[in-house]
């Protein structure tokens, strides 16, 4: 589990990247056409649209990963260390909760929507549904990690009551 959840790692880093570059050339395009070639490309401003929904929400589940996510840690900082694991263990289930219904079951119904009867973007032609994907694999990603996160707590717990 570590080896499959190490090498997720690296591919939502490597994806965030690759949509980072994408988004970066295509508004870069979309500037360059607009001021040079006095005819600005609707296709560079959607395709940028589309990526920065995929960037914000890709990016969140990174956050979460890396725990880089704003919080505020007033009250969880004034308590004792085992109340603070189970915090921190309660706000891991309530992520899992939270993904599971609104982003998978709920991505699911968008994407479903979208697709019946077929929803197209004006300017690439592309189904809708496969921009509003990005919810429940997100989804997946915030439910799967939030698992890897409580057992890394609960192990550490063990670990720790082990050495008292």
């Amino acid at each position: 589990m570590v080896k499959f959840t190490a090498w997720l790692d690296l591919v939502i880093e490597k994806l965030l990247m690759l949509l980072m570059i994408f988004i970066v050339a295509s508004v870069s395009w979309q500037v360059l056409s607009r001021y040079l070639l006095h005819e600005p490309s609707s296709v560079s401003e959607e395709i940028a649209r589309f990526l920065l929904i995929w960037i914000s929400m890709i990016g969140a589940v990174y956050c979460y990963r890396t725990k880089a996510h704003l919080g505020l840690d007033i009250l969880t900082n004034k308590m004792k260390p085992q109340q603070q694991q189970q915090v921190e263990l309660f706000s891991h289930l309530v992520v899992f909760i939270f993904s599971a219904f609104v982003l998978i079951v709920g991505g699911c119904k968008l994407v479903q929507l979208s697709f019946d009867p077929v929803q197209i973007s004006p300017a690439l032609s592309l189904p809708m549904g496969l921009v509003y994907l990005v919810m429940p694999i997100t989804g997946v990603l915030f439910c799967f990690y939030a698992v890897v996160e409580s057992l890394t707590l609960k192990n550490s717990k063990t670990v720790n009551e082990g050495i008292k």
